[in-house]
């Protein structure tokens, strides 16, 4: 969901969101995310997604924290942490991540950022994701009764505060890819981050087919 209308989006904003429309758009259409805010998505869809963004999130986010102890940028990111969401609500399920991980025989491929435009480009799909999340977090709440407690933390995400936290992570974007191969670079991994996510999906998705004998 675009909150923010053409003529409120910084130059490198608009160049992230055109460069990887079509990613975007891939990722929202996939099977276990696509009826994600109609009343007949199934719970276990939802805990399945729970589950696969668990395991991306973890070897994103240590990625990013490897990446700012190697000081590519200054950009705080620690209040920020998503992974602790998803451990919350899969608590509440009583799924234990690592046991369906291994069950699941799934292999996650390495992510790695090497300069600031890879950081920040990865932190692009991650931020610009805590937007939507507050739509499908309200859907949540209406058909399958969850809530931040009780199930729908990571898609609550920021809450009331989505709005500004955005924005100060679009100005500094905004401010710190001031070269052209900088934000190309910014672009690029923001596309792989993205590109990652869904072939996560993918995997738990056939995993779960094959299981149930689809």
């Amino acid at each position: 969901m675009n909150l923010a209308t053409p003529t409120d989006l910084s130059a490198v904003r608009r160049l992230l969101r055109d460069g990887t429309h079509a990613e975007h758009v891939r990722l929202n259409q996939h099977p276990l995310l696509a009826g994600i805010t109609r009343p007949d998505y199934a719970l276990t869809t939802y805990q399945l997604v729970l589950t696969a963004y668990f395991h991306f999130y973890r070897a994103l986010e240590a990625a990013i924290d490897q990446a700012l102890a190697a000081g590519l940028s200054r950009f705080v990111y620690a209040p920020r942490r998503k992974l602790p969401w998803l451990v919350e609500d899969l608590a509440y399920f009583g799924i234990d991540p690592e046991l369906a991980f291994r069950q699941a025989g799934i292999s996650l491929p390495a992510m790695t950022l090497t300069d600031e435009g890879q950081l920040l480009g990865a932190l692009y799909t991650i931020e610009g994701s805590s937007l939507g999340g507050q739509v499908i977090s309200r859907h949540l709440a209406t058909h399958l009764v969850l809530s931040p407690d009780q199930g729908a933390r990571f898609f609550y995400g920021y809450g009331d505060q989505t709005m500004p936290l955005w924005q100060q992570f679009d100005s500094f974007i905004n401010a710190a890819l001031t070269h052209e191969a900088v934000r190309q670079s910014a672009l690029q991994a923001a596309r792989t981050t993205f590109a990652t996510m869904e072939a996560v999906l993918d995997e738990y998705l056939a995993r779960s087919q094959s299981a149930s004998g689809a």
